[in-house]
């Protein structure tokens, strides 16, 4: 299965693993009348990434249908003859399922169906007679993956380098004319990390050749410095949770057979492709590198704080603020982790759960000492039982908007998080909206706490309804008090601390 849904315009991190980061977008165009390159997108030869691979969108309908079995078949006596093959090739299965064939001779990889391998020989020999012409002395170990279309007039190409881990072409890649799914870099040490997301990817897909112990072992070391990172700290980058890791690492170091595999080479390379697009993520290996999750590398101007913002955030005890941290933390430098929008949104359904399962106590308090003779008493009331309505609805529909969030894959939670960012006032807005049903709850503690005082009224005599009022004003100072002291943590724009 493939980690994610595929997406053309994101970048996007590994299926339940992850992470998502937006693409930079180019606006310019090439100088018209240009002279293009000699191996173009728009030539026979076209460069491809082994992440454009279309392995996972092939439509293909089949039509069973009952037939005869012949006696012994697929046994000793009756063996099925192999399909036919051009000499030199072999197929090979991925542990997913789909064939794929290999030239060790002409170091040529390709996944088309067997009866169309005659023509990449032709293909790889005009690879080959290129590269000689371009005076390019190819790696002496490396892969060459072929996809030429159906009429053979054009075939999309990259080579790969299993010494330096890379992908790589015979032409400068120009983002503005190759239809090539790269992210945007730093330097040229930044981009070899998305380039090696690309070879583990193609070692992902066809897993023939064996991972060197090196890296194996490299990779085992990275799990284990990754789970004791985010056992023992809320601020690591490490896009998988510790349990997570521990379970990796159990599937990995329980085989220990001196022979490699398809499935664990395909193993291996997946968890190198996270490896690898985590390290572009983060600048591994430069002196601005991301090491601490609310780093901010990318500059992104500030939101804009309105009237109605900070009345809200008053009057709903400045939970908004706490909630608005959260959700910046959620997409520094637009990049999201589905485990963390797991533990957030859970958050914000169980306030609204707390919040409905305080409705019946106050449906109670208010109907047990309703007195309609005092009127600001059952005024009091009134506006408590709306408030806790108020708490119900916007419970339910958050709780019915949100249903099923918690399983969703970092490409959704990141595009959510994209929709929900006001270009002007950032998170504000939502924000208000998640603390909704435990801020109109509490108004409505109050509002029910101001229905009991009420009966101060129907007391008799100034020698006990003083007392009352001194009681009731206490605590109306004692309310305003915490509020304030509640809203000292969060009045900066600084993400939470580590």
């Amino acid at each position: 299965m493939p980690p994610l849904p595929g997406q053309t315009s994101l970048l996007q991190c590994t299926g339940s693993l992850g992470c998502r980061i937006h693409g930079h977008v180019l606006d310019a165009d090439p100088v018209a009348g240009e002279k293009l390159p000699d191996y173009s997108e728009f030539g026979p030869i076209v460069p491809t990434l082994p992440t454009q691979n279309d392995r996972y969108d092939r439509q293909i309908l089949v039509q069973p249908e009952y037939m005869t079995i012949p006696r012994g078949l697929h046994s000793s006596i009756s063996l099925v003859e192999p399909p036919y093959l051009a000499t030199g090739w072999s197929i090979h299965m991925n542990p997913e399922g789909s064939p794929y064939h290999l030239h060790a001779g002409l170091h040529v990889v390709s996944d088309l169906p067997g009866n169309r391998t005659d023509s990449l020989r032709c293909w790889a020999e005009q690879f080959e007679a290129q590269a000689r012409a371009l005076g390019l002395s190819l790696p002496t170990e490396y892969e060459l993956y072929l996809n030429p279309d159906a009429e053979g007039k054009t075939c999309k190409y990259y080579f790969v380098d299993h010494v330096n881990q890379t992908v790589f072409w015979l032409e400068d890649i120009d983002p503005y004319r190759h239809d090539i799914e790269l992210p945007a870099a730093c330097s040229v040490e930044h981009i070899k990390y998305a380039l090696q997301e690309q070879y583990w990817k193609h070692c992902e897909y066809f897993p023939h050749r064996p991972v060197a112990a090196k890296h194996r072992n490299e990779l085992i070391g990275i799990l284990k410095q990754a789970r004791a990172d985010l056992l023992t700290s809320t601020m690591c980058t490490f896009p998988h949770t510790a349990d997570e890791c521990k379970e990796f690492l159990q599937i990995i170091e329980s085989d220990d057979s001196a022979e490699s595999n398809e499935y664990t080479n395909w193993i291996i390379a997946r968890l190198w492709v996270t490896v690898s697009r985590h390290r572009y993520h983060t600048f591994y290996g430069e002196d601005f590198a991301k090491i601490s999750l609310d780093q901010q590398r990318y500059d992104k101007a500030a939101p804009k704080r309105s009237a109605i913002d900070g009345a809200l955030s008053v009057l709903f005890f400045y939970m908004p603020r706490k909630r608005e941290q959260e959700l910046k933390l959620l997409f520094v430098d637009e990049i999201a982790f589905s485990k963390h929008w797991r533990s957030f949104i859970s958050t914000v359904l169980d306030d609204g759960r707390e919040s409905c399962a305080m409705v019946p106590f106050i449906s109670i308090g208010t109907a047990s000492t309703l007195r309609h003779t005092n009127t600001i008493s059952a005024a009091f009331a009134s506006f408590s039982s709306m408030l806790a309505l108020g708490s119900i609805a916007s419970a339910l529909l958050l709780s019915q908007r949100y249903a099923g969030a918690e399983k969703h894959h970092a490409i959704n939670v990141a595009e959510h998080l994209s929709q929900l960012e006001h270009p002007t006032y950032g998170y504000a807005p939502v924000a208000a909206i998640y603390c909704l049903p435990r801020a109109l709850m509490f108004w409505s503690t109050i509002f029910l706490t101001a229905h009991f005082l009420g009966g101060v009224l129907d007391l008799k005599g100034l020698i006990i309804q003083a007392p009352a009022i001194a009681f009731c004003f206490i605590f109306m100072m004692c309310l305003i008090k915490v509020n304030s002291v509640l809203g000292k943590g969060y009045t900066t724009s600084e993400p939470v601390g580590k």
